[in-house]
């Protein structure tokens, strides 16, 4: 749940204040075709999975709304059997009682470097576009391929991408006598996440109406006010199974309200 909260002070939402308030200029066209530095996968999941060698097309439209691309990588399954359960697993920012987390990240790559790095361990908008997509790589039988995407916000110098994975074994928490009084700030949280949502739905929609409008400032520093409080709530809550699917649901109405 910790990264749930990453989608609220992120690009969607400070891209859209600091850089289109201040006038009525589009963006043009971009476009980049990268391919992968190799295709192995760094981290613990590199023998189970590879990247398909192919040209990768990176594009924004001119007028989008969000400013950024997607790139959509092709990983395949390799003939390796999975050496732990794969039963109860989830990824990276989503929470329910799993024995293991697991997680991509990417490094996208320059003439001299990362520009950009998201790390296997990220979720919510640090990691990729939907954690259906690392749901869906794991269900991939041997010599099947699928597809895993992130949103890439600079397209400028980019050259190469390499894909890196993480696996997590969690320590189930013991129970305690104060577990009802936890149960009850967990759901606390999640009433004022879905309130948050719901401030941020109405936000966008007054800007899309008016995006010159100088009180959008006003309103997004109140929102971040909110924001921090929610971050300091959320720490007790990271194991709560019962709130998360009220929590993916207020993330996802943030999420439409964007596009």
């Amino acid at each position: 749940m910790k990264k749930f909260l990453s989608i609220i002070g992120t690009v969607v939402l400070s891209t859209v204040i600091l850089t289109s308030c201040g006038g009525d200029e589009k963006k043009e066209t971009s476009e980049v075709t990268i391919k992968p530095k190799s295709t192995s996968i760094k981290g613990d999941l590199g023998a189970y999975f590879e990247v398909i060698d192919k040209d990768y097309v990176l594009k924004v439209e001119e007028g989008s709304f969000s400013g950024g691309a997607i790139i959509s990588v092709e990983v395949k399954r390799t003939d390796k059997d999975f050496d732990f359960p794969t039963d109860n697993i989830n990824p990276f920012g989503t929470n329910g009682g799993e024995d293991y987390h697991v997680g991509f990240g990417i490094e996208l790559l320059g003439e001299s470097g990362p520009v950009t790095v998201k790390q296997a361990t990220e979720g919510g908008m640090g990691g990729p576009y939907s954690s259906e997509d690392v749901t869906g790589l794991m269900k991939l039988k041997k010599g099947e391929t699928g597809y895993i995407r992130w949103s890439v916000d600079k397209l400028d110098g980019l050259k190469s991408f390499q894909l890196s994975s993480a696996l997590q074994k969690e320590e189930r928490p013991e129970s305690s006598s104060s577990g009802d009084d936890a149960a009850g700030d967990c759901e606390q949280f999640c009433s004022d996440y879905e309130a948050f949502a719901d401030d941020y739905v109405a936000f966008m929609k007054k800007y899309k109406a008016n995006p010159t409008d100088p009180s959008m400032m006003s309103e997004y520093s109140e929102m971040m006010s909110k924001a921090a409080d929610m971050q300091e709530s959320s720490k007790s809550c990271t194991a709560d199974a019962k709130v998360a699917g009220r929590i993916s649901k207020a993330v996802a109405k943030i999420a439409n309200a964007a596009l």
